[in-house]
């Protein structure tokens, strides 16, 4: 007799989250079919604002491993397809490697999801590359989007945030603190010691001497003397914008 022992894997990504079908929704959903169906559902592993295009995620990591620790798990519940993943090769791949262990899945919103007749699993699979299709589509929309706003110098469109800057109200803004140390950083590397520029590693050693808010060395000192964002430029996919308030002076 097939053990009545699951567990639940949920995964919201920023689109997941702003459409409202998020982690407390699906696990809700999931609580309700384990008791309506009569399983026990040991526990359920979330992935908070990760792509479903990504098969290493850390929820379904521990998932996995859960799995070969626990002997008595037999299948993994999810609210839909598309949590489990948003590409079409992933989604086969993670479907097959848990059949490989035994292991079913049991989908809310898609009955008989594994069932090997023909017409099912091309329904699974046309349902896989819808979503693929779905998820290109938003990154394309999410990219226009952040192209439109550096062409018209509206600043922030995403991405990393140079150290010394934050971003408030879509806009980039000084960290008074932090500035301080990048302008110090660009002042030692005009310097010079017998006849040479003092070298990032030097600099990185007088920074934490100096006591400044984090650890630096010889690479951070580099990619902040030599970022072009403290004079001005910025790009995003491509375009390159200047907008003179990014300047130390």
């Amino acid at each position: 007799m097939m053990s009545r022992t699951i567990v639940g894997y949920t995964r919201v990504s920023t689109e997941g989250q702003v459409s409202g079908f998020g982690l407390s929704v699906q696990k809700d959903m999931l609580e309700k079919y384990a008791q309506e169906h009569q399983y026990t559902l040991l526990k359920v592993f979330e992935d908070k604002g990760t792509s479903g295009a990504l098969r290493d995620r850390p929820a379904l990591l521990q998932l996995m491993n859960c799995i070969e620790e626990t002997s008595e798990v037999s299948a993994i519940l999810i609210p839909r397809l598309d949590r489990l993943a948003r590409d079409l090769l992933i989604q086969e791949q993670l479907i097959s490697d848990f059949q490989k262990k035994g292991i079913a899945i049991l989908s809310i919103d898609e009955p008989d999801l594994c069932s090997k007749d023909p017409t099912r699993k091309l329904f699974r699979q046309m349902k896989g590359a819808i979503s693929e299709y779905e998820k290109d589509m938003i990154a394309i929309r999410l990219t226009a989007g952040r192209l439109k706003k550096v062409e018209s110098g509206k600043g922030y469109a995403g991405g990393n945030v140079p150290y010394g800057f934050r971003v408030s109200k879509g806009k980039y803004e000084k960290v008074p603190q932090e500035i301080e140390v990048v302008r110090r950083i660009f002042h030692l590397r005009r310097q010079s010691r017998f006849g040479k520029r003092i070298s990032y590693a030097k600099i990185a050693e007088i920074l934490n001497k100096e006591g400044v808010p984090r650890k630096f060395n010889a690479m951070t000192v580099h990619y902040i003397a030599n970022n072009e964002f403290y004079k001005g430029w910025y790009s995003y996919g491509g375009v390159r914008k200047y907008d003179p308030t990014h300047k130390l002076n």
